[in-house]
């Protein structure tokens, strides 16, 4: 039976063949690597045909996948924590409750889901953030950024704005910082034509903030169009 042995630096199958972020082959051995978002996982096949996996993890990896409506943004981030049994997916957007079309939407997200995963309905980010578990994967900054908009009562009075500014700079601060594996989607909406009216002008505005903030303190930017998924 094949032998794994794992410990901070790496890991050795069979007291041969050494892995680690770059792993090294050895004949006979053959190494697949696929990254993922909790670090490059190895799978290797022995000579004596047995298969092991490994990953070597890659320390607070922070994703962020843009994209427009219906571009495959949410399936890329499922995509990419698909390896994670225990995923807490982090729900911004409500229960739906109130909108039939979309609790309907919600219930295509939670089938496609691994049955597994963990769930939070909450835009409260910062406490996950900050707090030592398993992966998280947000869907998404969009609905966070209005319900919170919502929640400092923005579109009554715009001057507050500055309230919500300051929110952006406490989930950046938290984001930046957290001990987490973290996957997070939002909308790239700032290519269309400029709104009409000054509330949904300040929430594309406030949405071109908080993304170009969130990417600054991301280990890794992808965009996503037509189901392609391209780095920045």
């Amino acid at each position: 039976m094949a032998e794994l042995v794992t410990g901070p630096d790496g890991a050795v199958v069979d007291g041969v063949l050494r892995l680690g972020r770059d792993g090294i082959a050895v004949a006979g051995y053959e190494v697949t690597t696929t990254r993922t978002a909790r670090g490059l996982r190895y799978d290797v096949l022995t000579p004596d045909g047995e298969q092991v996996s490994w990953t070597a993890p890659t320390a607070s990896q922070r994703t962020l996948i843009l994209g427009g409506a219906r571009s495959g943004k949410s399936t890329e981030a499922e995509r990419l924590l698909a390896d994670n049994a225990d995923t807490l997916y982090v729900a911004t957007g409500g229960d739906g409750s109130a909108d039939p079309e979309w609790a309907s939407r919600i219930a295509l997200h939670r089938a496609r889901r691994p049955s597994g995963w963990g769930l939070a309905e909450t835009i409260d980010l910062v406490p996950l953030l900050a707090s030592p578990g398993p992966p998280l994967l947000i869907d998404c900054l969009t609905l966070w950024l209005s319900r919170t908009m919502d929640a400092c009562e923005v579109w009554s009075d715009l001057t507050r704005a500055t309230v919500v500014e300051a929110r952006i700079a406490d989930l950046a601060a938290a984001w930046s910082s957290t001990s987490r594996t973290v996957v997070a989607v939002s909308n790239d909406i700032g290519a269309g034509v400029v709104p009409a009216d000054p509330g949904t002008r300040l929430f594309r505005d406030l949405m071109g903030r908080l993304n170009t903030t969130i990417a600054h303190h991301s280990t890794t930017v992808l965009w996503t169009l037509a189901g392609r998924t391209i780095p920045l």
